[in-house]
Parts: structure tokens; C-alpha cells; sequence
């Protein structure tokens, strides 16, 4: 967490960067940043943002935003309400394993 309290952009891409249907999307206002989505079939479930010490879960088809104090409260949430949306994320191979496996004719 960056020393505000609250999550930095490295924090949320730890957090979602490699879990099943999380991606970063742009956000149409001007100079404001991307947000964390959960995307199923195409459409967009969840986003969160961070705002000042907390984070911030926006539902889409209920319009309903619930604030968290870190990210553990949101993890716990999404287990419970969207156990799909805080599946363990997928493991990530380093580029030098990537490049040995191609190269291994075996």
C-alpha cells in the first residue's frame, strides 16, 4: 500500500493483474485513470478504484457502490458475493522459461 493508506496502481495490478476476467479499462473522462473491471461474456460486472484510504467496488447492474477499507474486506466480499471474481491468480512464467520451453524441441 502506498504510504497514503490507501492502494497504489502496483497494489491493484498485484491484486488483479493475472486473475481470471480482471483487465484494466480506460475510463472516458478526461485525465482520469484506468479502472480494474471484472468482465464476463463481454460485459463489465464490477470495477474498483481506490479513492483517498479506501477502495471502491462499483456493481453494475444494481448501480450500487460498496467501499472497503483494503483489500482483504473486497478479496472476502468478492469470495462470498462472486466467488469466480477472486479466483487465485494465474501463475506467471518468467520470459527466460518462456523462451527455454519454445526452444525445446523434446
Amino acid at each position: 500500500m502506498k504510504s497514503g493508506g490507501g492502494p497504489s496502481a502496483k497494489d491493484f495490478d498485484k491484486l488483479f493483474g493475472l486473475r481470471p476476467g480482471w483487465r484494466l479499462e480506460p475510463r472516458s473522462t478526461p485525465g482520469a485513470g484506468p479502472l480494474w473491471c471484472f468482465v464476463v461474456n463481454g460485459k463489465i460486472e464490477f470495477s474498483v478504484t481506490a479513492i483517498g484510504g479506501s477502495i471502491h467496488l462499483y456493481v453494475m447492474d444494481t448501480d450500487q457502490e460498496i467501499v472497503f477499507p483494503d483489500a482483504d474486506a473486497l478479496m472476502a466480499w468478492l469470495r462470498v458475493n462472486r466467488a469466480d471474481a477472486a479466483r487465485e491468480p494465474a501463475e506467471r512464467v518468467p520470459w527466460k522459461a518462456r523462451g527455454r520451453r519454445f526452444m525445446q524441441w523434446n
